[in-house]
């Protein structure tokens, strides 16, 4: 996960999971007993040949998700074998070392965010590491000139603004939504429409439902119209998060800012891209840097555990007894599968299912997406900042020229007053000379694009196709620090870029739900059953979190906990069903 706004509504949780402090003192607890000490496991069966060993878990990706569950369903006794695309464990907890001192910098993801209830804090500080706060105090530019104490003050008022009507918004939203799921799931099972009316005209608008020719009158010829009918009459509210921006004369000037801070520097789609109901709910504010970057936190998660590196899963077949699990030739068994991959993989169909997902399954993937943010990670020669304090978060709008300029209007990209671009700026990170800038949503998304098929992943930066995000870069940081010779100040050979829409274990940076597709996070998260009924295919990662941590590092921890202990659940089930069968034999 990357930046996500400082100021945020601390909203309550509806599906909070029990027994979670238990089970993170038992991960950490896991995490230090265990260090290196494990044997590899088989990764090299004969080409094409079944695994002699059967697992009671295979899990597809070795990020937060796979790693958390795979601790977890160890500590519950069961076999687990974590099969993983890439080089290296961390799905998108990466860590670059930048610049001549070599500072670790998060290439993914690189706050602790809603520090005082995030579940990873304890565990971050129980490794070892050192956090330190973000300043979010929100200094912005204009150009070369900083805001003053006023035009702070009308920003902080706006964002006090869309937040609150974001959030009751999001209120209504969610309970539109419950609403619509009722009537459609009573109808379905038989109830009397008369019956369904009266509940709802109990709990709805008045009038919204009373109308002839809607739901409670005229002709329904079948189930499928009558819930179209509820979705239709019944969510009325816009889950958009853009109508919620407050519109008064005097915010008209920041209004650009606001939209970019809680929209692509944010959730990594424009505004007019994003749920109101994620936006309210996502839980920030006290926000905190890892002195080794998160990467290294998720890496030493990964210690000890039995995990196959370059081995993409091309298939799940769960037709069987069980799952089997293709990758590169060769082919895994096992019980269950639990897949923790991106959302962007699952979009590609990366991995064919056999049989094939549900379709109410199919329609979560394809309504959810994936944001995208670019960091433009530079090193420094000295302090240009020395009146910022280190961890300064700022937002930084100015305008664009010549290249830059034609490019950004071909891609028909965010501009105001059509020159200038809005970026975000991380200043002295861990205290250290080293400015970070960020692109969210299309502007990001374009700037990649212009290393595609040059450039797979995040590294170094390459002149042949990141030359205009440096350059933006550049410009930016010498109009907020007015140094006249900046390129003197820069290491321009230790200037690194992040690309994650163009990296084949992610294609992005992190989930973003469209407007009124908020609820099927919960759906992706969903287990499938088996043609016997038997839950097979689990789901976790951070598409798949509550909207309290949607897009984010907790929401991968949490949901892979979920999903170990659901699988343990499951597998308990099935064994006092076998046991009870074969009583009843004898």
């Amino acid at each position: 996960m990357l930046k996500r706004i400082g100021v945020r509504l601390m909203a309550p949780s509806r599906l909070r999971l029990a027994g979670l402090g238990l089970v993170l003192a038992l991960v950490v607890v896991n995490v230090c007993a265990q260090g290196q000490a494990v044997n590899a496991p088989q990764c090299t069966p004969p080409i094409g040949q079944d695994q002699v060993r059967p697992y009671d878990v295979i899990i597809v990706g070795a990020g937060l998700a796979g790693l958390t569950a795979a601790k977890e369903l160890q500590h519950l006794n069961r076999s687990v074998l974590i099969l993983e695309a890439n080089h290296r464990v961390g799905g998108r907890g990466y860590v670059g070392y930048i610049g001549d001192d070599k500072v670790p910098i998060d290439y993914g993801g690189a706050w602790l965010h809603g520090v005082p209830t995030n579940p990873l804090t304890s565990m971050v500080d129980s490794l070892g590491f050192k956090r330190q706060r973000t300043e979010l105090d929100l200094p912005y530019f204009i150009n070369d000139r900083k805001a003053g104490e006023q035009e702070k003050k009308v920003f902080d008022d706006a964002v006090e603004e869309y937040e609150n009507a974001v959030e009751l918004a999001a209120m209504s939203v969610e309970e539109q939504q419950a609403l619509a799921e009722f009537a459609c799931r009573e109808y379905k099972n038989h109830v009397p429409r008369t019956e369904i009316c009266h509940d709802l005209e109990r709990s709805s608008p008045a009038g919204r439902i009373s109308r002839p020719g809607h739901l409670c009158r005229g002709r329904i010829r079948s189930p499928q119209e009558f819930c179209t009918l509820a979705n239709k009459d019944l969510r009325v509210t816009s889950d958009v998060a853009e109508h919620y921006v407050p519109h008064a004369r005097k915010f008209k000037d920041i209004l650009p800012l606001l939209i970019a801070n809680a929209g692509p520097l944010e959730s990594a789609a424009e505004l007019s891209k994003t749920s109101a109901v994620d936006g309210a709910h996502f839980e920030a504010g006290e926000d905190d840097l890892v002195d080794k970057g998160i990467g290294a936190v998720v890496e030493k998660l990964g210690d000890g555990l039995p995990v196959c590196l370059n081995s993409p899963v091309t298939e799940i077949n769960y037709s069987g007894n069980g799952v089997k699990v293709s990758a590169g030739g060769r082919v895994f068994q096992g019980s269950n599968a639990l897949v923790t991959v991106s959302i962007g993989v699952l979009k590609k169909k990366k991995i064919a299912f056999n049989p094939e997902l549900p379709k109410e399954k199919l329609y979560a993937i394809d309504r959810l997406q994936m944001g995208n943010m670019q960091k433009v990670i530079v090193p420094l020669n000295k302090d240009i900042f020395p009146q910022e304090r280190m961890n300064s978060w700022v937002l930084y709008e100015g305008d664009l020229a010549g290249e830059a300029l034609a490019f950004a209007k071909k891609q028909h990209l965010p501009l105001v007053n059509g020159t200038r671009v809005v970026m975000g700026f991380v200043i002295k990170p861990l205290n250290k000379n080293i400015a970070i800038g960020f692109f969210g949503g299309d502007w990001a998304r374009a700037l990649e694009k212009r290393c595609e098929n040059i450039e797979h992943g995040s590294g170094k930066s390459n002149p042949q196709c990141d030359d205009l995000s440096v350059a933006i870069t550049r410009s930016a940081l010498a109009n907020m620090s007015g140094e006249k010779k900046i390129d003197e100040d820069i290491q321009q050979e230790g200037i690194h870029i992040t690309r994650w829409s163009l990296d084949s274990t992610s294609f992005g940076a992190y989930s973003v739900a469209e407007p009124g597709s908020w609820y099927l996070r919960e759906v992706l998260a969903e287990p499938v059953a088996d043609a016997e009924g038997t839950r097979r295919v689990f789901f976790a990662g951070e598409g798949t979190a509550r909207a309290i941590y949607n897009g984010s590092y907790p929401g991968a921890y949490e949901s892979g906990l979920k999903a170990a202990r659901d699988i343990h659940a499951a597998m308990l089930a099935a064994e006092e069903k076998a046991k009870t069968f074969t009583t009843d034999q004898h």
